[in-house]
């Protein structure tokens, strides 16, 4: 929930600087990578394929408190940067829902109890 707010907040302070992405290669770039890093995370975990999907799921969504801490030290927090950062982390949210919902169909369904009274 709190990415989701900070997403929010960061694409709504920034707007201009988001659409101005548009037609670049930085959210392909995002999208490709958010991607790949699922595809690495669930190759690099173990175990059942439901924990790794999981674990592949967690690796294409990056942590930005990291990224944000940078910005606001190196960059002193430039609108144009966050609005970059805003743009990419939503075209890696882009990426992974949809792989994300296709997995979750894929998943069995627990069987329903049976009554036995």
């Amino acid at each position: 929930m709190t990415f989701l707010l900070v997403l929010a907040g960061m694409l709504l302070g920034n707007w201009s600087d988001v659409v101005a992405l548009f037609g670049s290669l930085a959210l392909l770039a995002g999208f490709v990578l958010a991607a790949a890093a699922f595809a690495v995370g669930t190759l690099l975990a173990t175990g059942p394929s439901v924990r790794r999907t999981t674990m592949g799921g967690v690796a294409a969504v990056r942590n930005a408190g990291p990224t944000l801490a940078a910005i606001g030290i190196a960059f002193g927090d430039q609108p144009a940067v966050l609005g970059a950062l805003a743009a990419v982390l939503l075209s890696g949210l882009a990426a992974a829902l949809p792989i994300a919902i296709v997995l979750s169909g894929r998943r069995s369904r627990p069987a329903a109890p049976v009554d036995t009274r």
